[in-house]
């Protein structure tokens, strides 16, 4: 029989790396598990915003959190989670393979995932031109002609942002009007490099094999361009967690504390698949997966017999 654990992490991004370190160093019984370490870092291009390693790629970055983790000797476990369920002692957490895991607490990191337009060329030039973090890549065009597909908050801040670095943008939307914040909406409609796309959606991405070079619209309009952000929400991979009954706020993030501290005793959350913060950057994560193990820590310590 397997021995029970302190604390099992569930996602292996910088939120859940980040926790095992900080878990293994509070010398608990750690396990992390995730069907692959590095999460989205995989496939980030640049991270020129992790502080002290400007220009890292998301791939090596991610590397470097795994290398420091294993030098603690944590079990990482490859596999999926597909449910967790409270026990006597703790959480049993099963895996696809019919394995259990069994944690006296347990901590969710497993993210979100960005939601995707589903058009031709996207998942080709995903990383080539098509991005999905505007505050990750939009830096890297300077003096480049963008586009950003959305037409909510995050879109109009997107916006803002990119055309800081741009030589033009196009901000796309499906609707008349945008559905930010008037003042948003206000300082883009405003904003010289901006030209507003309204009443439209991309029909396609074309490129040279390469990057991007092109959008067609379902207008029939086409528009050539260096890199288009695509930003039309995102979907918090809550389902674990909503089953074993944690709550999550309307967007379907988990609501924590400012101690990452769930609704339940002993389950806490981490990084992109909480509302700790609207700023979703590898930082914040890796800060609130460290956070999570020190409450861990002292949970368990009021908690020891």
């Amino acid at each position: 029989m397997q021995e029970t654990s302190d604390v099992i992490i569930i996602g292996g991004g910088a939120a859940g790396l980040a926790a095992a370190l900080y878990a293994a160093r509070f010398k608990l019984q750690t396990k992390i598990i995730a069907k692959e370490f590095g999460g989205t870092g995989n496939i980030a291009h640049l991270v020129d915003n992790w502080i002290g390693d400007p220009g890292v790629t998301g791939w090596d970055l991610m590397q470097k959190f795994i290398k420091h983790v294993e030098s603690y000797q944590v079990p990482m476990i490859t596999g999926e989670v597909t449910a967790v369920t409270k026990t006597e002692t703790g959480f049993a957490v099963r895996l696809s393979d019919e394995t259990i895991h069994e944690g006296r607490t347990v901590l969710f990191t497993n993210g979100m995932i960005h939601k995707k337009l589903g058009v031709p060329g996207e998942e080709q030039y995903q990383g080539k031109g098509v991005h999905y973090c505007y505050t990750c890549d939009g830096p890297l065009y300077k003096n480049k002609v963008l586009a950003i597909m959305g037409g909510s908050d995050s879109a109009a801040l997107g916006s803002l942002f990119l055309a800081e670095y741009a030589s033009k943008l196009y901000t796309i939307y499906r609707r008349d009007h945008m559905t930010a914040e008037p003042i948003s909406v206000e300082k883009v409609s405003q904003h010289p490099k901006i030209e507003l796309v309204p009443k439209s959606t991309i029909a396609e991405i074309i490129g040279d094999g390469k990057k991007v070079s092109q959008l067609k619209l379902d207008t029939g309009k086409t528009i050539d361009l260096d890199g288009l952000f695509i930003e039309i929400g995102h979907l918090p991979l809550n389902e674990l967690a909503v089953k074993l009954g944690v709550k999550v706020d309307s967007h379907g993030f988990i609501d924590v504390t400012k101690k990452q501290e769930t609704n339940m005793p002993g389950v806490y959350a981490a990084g992109d698949i909480t509302n700790a913060t609207e700023l979703k950057q590898f930082i914040t994560s890796a800060s609130e997966g460290s956070i999570a193990a020190q409450s861990i820590y002292n949970y368990l310590q009021g908690t020891a017999q």
